[in-house]
């Protein structure tokens, strides 16, 4: 992998923001036990925050990578591990069934996000690679195997 640097940053960026959110809000875990609306609207909050998490980094990665890559997977991986640790390290009062759900649905959630990052990533470099082309081809910088033949042509 030739974008090695940028993939450890990026692989630390992605776990200090989870682990931050996840220290956090953990005092907010015991809500995930009402067994109304308000539990599972937090439930699938979690979800939502810990997949976006994973969309966005995996997205904006990707967006500079030539094709694809298995990065968003192991964004999504490093993402869930951190809230299903400190779920059972963690004495939040939760049962035990919270104990199972939550962690499904944090996993669920980054496995919705690396594919998804995965597919809009695939689409920013498309867009990306356009935007480069046409800047080197406005400032004069773009290579001559890139250039199409009929470029240099006079106009008489």
């Amino acid at each position: 992998m030739d974008n090695l640097p940028r993939f450890a940053f990026y692989l630390s960026g992605v776990f200090i923001v989870s682990s931050a959110f996840t220290l956090f809000t953990s005092e907010l875990l015991f809500l995930l036990g009402d067994p109304g609306v308000k539990g599972t609207v937090f439930l699938i909050g979690f979800g939502l925050v810990y997949m976006n998490i994973v969309f966005v980094s995996s997205r904006r990665f990707m967006r500079r990578l030539e094709g694809s890559s298995p990065a968003p997977f192991i964004f999504g991986t490093l993402v869930a591990l951190t809230p299903v640790i400190w779920i059972f390290v963690y004495e939040s009062g939760l049962m035990q069934s919270l104990r199972i759900v939550f962690p499904v649905v944090v996993l669920f959630g980054c496995g919705l996000g690396s594919y998804f990052g995965h597919r809009a990533g695939l689409k920013a470099q498309i867009k990306f690679q356009q935007q480069l082309e046409e800047y080197l081809r406005s400032t004069g910088q773009l290579p001559d195997d890139l250039k199409r033949p009929h470029d240099n042509l006079n106009k008489n």
